[in-house]
Parts: C-alpha cells; sequence; structure tokens
C-alpha cells in the first residue's frame, strides 16, 4: 500500500476491552433475566466522507458495498458488516477481520477527501439480551431505549458519566464502550444486574 493512501493502519486487530472482567466464556452478567456478553473478532473503522454525496454514495459502495445510513439509523450488508451514522461527514463501520483485509485491497485509491482509519482497539462492544435489558440500562442512561431506539437506530449517549455509541439489532441492544471507560462502565452494569 502506497503512502499516499488515505486509508491508515489497517491491521486487523482483535483485543478484548473488558478482559479479566468477563468470565471465561465472554459474559460480564449471565443471568436468567438478563445477559451481558462481550463481542469481539469485530473491527471498527472511522469513514471520514466530503461534502459530495454522490462522491461519498460511490465509495461506500466501491468498498464496503453498503449503503450509506440516514441520520440516526445503521444498515447492515450482511450479520457482520455494520454501517452506522454518527455525524454527517462521519460513518463507523463494524466488520469481520476477514472483511477488513478485503477492504483494504479495494481502499487502495479513495476518492479525493474520503478517509477511513483503524479504530479497532478503542472501543469494545457489549451484546444485552433478556426481558430486564431495558430495565437494566434505564438505570444509568437517560436516552428512552423503550421507545426512541428501535431495530436499525443507533446514537451516542451516556452510560453514567461514559460517552457510549448504542444500537439496536433485532431483539438485542448493543453498546460500544471507549477502552478507558470499560472498567467504569462494567462496574455499574455488575452491580446494577444484581439489584434487579
Amino acid at each position: 500500500m502506497s503512502k499516499d493512501s488515505n486509508f491508515e493502519n489497517m491491521e486487523p486487530e482483535s483485543r478484548s476491552t473488558f478482559k479479566p472482567l468477563v468470565d471465561e466464556a465472554g459474559f460480564l452478567v449471565d443471568q436468567d433475566d438478563i445477559s451481558c456478553q462481550e463481542i469481539t473478532g469485530n473491527s471498527l473503522l472511522i469513514l471520514r466522507v466530503t461534502k459530495d454525496s454522490k462522491k461519498n454514495i460511490k465509495a461506500a459502495k466501491d468498498i464496503f458495498n453498503i449503503k450509506l445510513p440516514e441520520p440516526l439509523q445503521m444498515t447492515m450488508r450482511d450479520s457482520s458488516l455494520k454501517c452506522f451514522w454518527v455525524s454527517p461527514d462521519e460513518f463507523w463501520v463494524s466488520l469481520g477481520d476477514q472483511q477488513m483485509l478485503e477492504i483494504e485491497e479495494k481502499s487502495n485509491n479513495l476518492p479525493n477527501g474520503v478517509s477511513i482509519t483503524n479504530n479497532s482497539a478503542a472501543y469494545g462492544t457489549l451484546e444485552f439480551t433478556g426481558h430486564k435489558t431495558i430495565e437494566l440500562l434505564s438505570r444509568w442512561m437517560s436516552y428512552d431505549l423503550e421507545a426512541a431506539l428501535p431495530d436499525g437506530k443507533a446514537v451516542s449517549t451516556t452510560f453514567g458519566q461514559a460517552p457510549v455509541f448504542v444500537y439496536r439489532e433485532k431483539k438485542n441492544i448493543f453498546m460500544m464502550v471507549r477502552h478507558s471507560f470499560s472498567h467504569y462502565v462494567a462496574g455499574l452494569i455488575k452491580d446494577s444486574a444484581k439489584r434487579i
């Protein structure tokens, strides 16, 4: 890859954000009515785009074979490649390591003004399942997950005092947490789960 490429540091990098806070199966919480498991093996790319929407749409199609989402939404190519709207000029793309290698080959000639940065090491992802998920998360999150987070929606909010990125896929809720806040968020989740 040439040095003038806008594709930075694309080596797949999978690491646990919550280790050693999770058990051997990767669960932070594992109760009958709620479970919280760390999702590993994915990479997170930041796609920064231009003001030229046609150029942006073409770049997303050429590189990821995905449609860019509308504000506060997500689009999916398959279960392992998701694109999230973060701001008018920034999208996050979550994908598996094999897909990362495929994308690196396609992105040597990004359009002028479009860039992709690997941000995998900065975030960990938690998946919440169970009918008490909303009750648990509502203790620390002011965003109305029940009414305002339908399937396919993605939002930036806070969990306690930590900034988080939350989305719903089918019935499950996923939360991306910065590595630097992982112990804080894990502590709130584990303590609150004991009280449900």
